[in-house]
């Protein structure tokens, strides 16, 4: 080796050197590719389908036929608890003061009054309660999801509902009692 020769000039490629290009000549016609361009993409040519089905119509004159799914799918049981547990405290806190109320109204009856009335009146009152519970749900399922097509995720607006009508229940409990009327007037400032 010589002093001052590259062993890998050969090897090393020079930006100032010149590449050399041939022309491109285009792709001549094979047998099978008649028709065949260069930056032109081959569509196949549809094929005509020719219908031979032929059916009888059975529909009654003035039955609608849709397509699609029609029907919401069916929620499992577990999710429809679940929903229906969301918001079940407005009803416990209702049915809590409810309970304190009557009990309070029980007492304060002492042994005047009949305790097996007492306890029936309750329990037609949490039995109205439950009834107007199913009203509600029954009356947000055809508005909400019938109507206007939305789901329910919970049943809140029922609880509410309920509790408030349990707080109403218990209040009517506690104006009934003596002393309690007597403490809400001096606290209002009314004699």
């Amino acid at each position: 080796m010589t002093e001052g020769t590259d062993p890998t000039h050969e090897l090393r490629l020079d930006r100032t050197q010149e590449i050399p290009t041939e022309a491109l000549h285009p792709q001549q016609n094979r047998p099978g590719q008649k028709d065949f361009r260069t930056g032109v993409a081959a569509v196949p040519a549809q094929r005509q389908v020719e219908q031979t089905v032929s059916f009888e119509p059975t529909l009654v004159p003035g039955q609608i036929v849709t397509s699609g799914q029609l029907k919401r799918p069916d929620v499992p049981l577990n999710v429809r608890l679940r929903q229906l547990k969301a918001g079940g405290r407005w009803s416990v806190a209702g049915a809590i003061f409810l309970l304190v109320s009557w009990g309070l109204w029980a007492a304060s009856a002492g042994g005047d009054g009949d305790h097996g009335t007492a306890t029936l009146a309750l329990f037609l009152v949490l039995v109205v309660a439950v009834g107007l519970f199913a009203l509600s749900r029954l009356v947000g399922g055809v508005v909400l999801e019938k109507i206007m097509g939305r789901t329910r995720r919970s049943a809140w607006l029922s609880h509410a509902f309920i509790g408030l009508f349990l707080v109403a229940a218990g209040v009517s409990y506690l104006s009934s009692i003596h002393w309690v009327v007597d403490a809400w007037n001096f606290l209002r400032g009314v004699r």
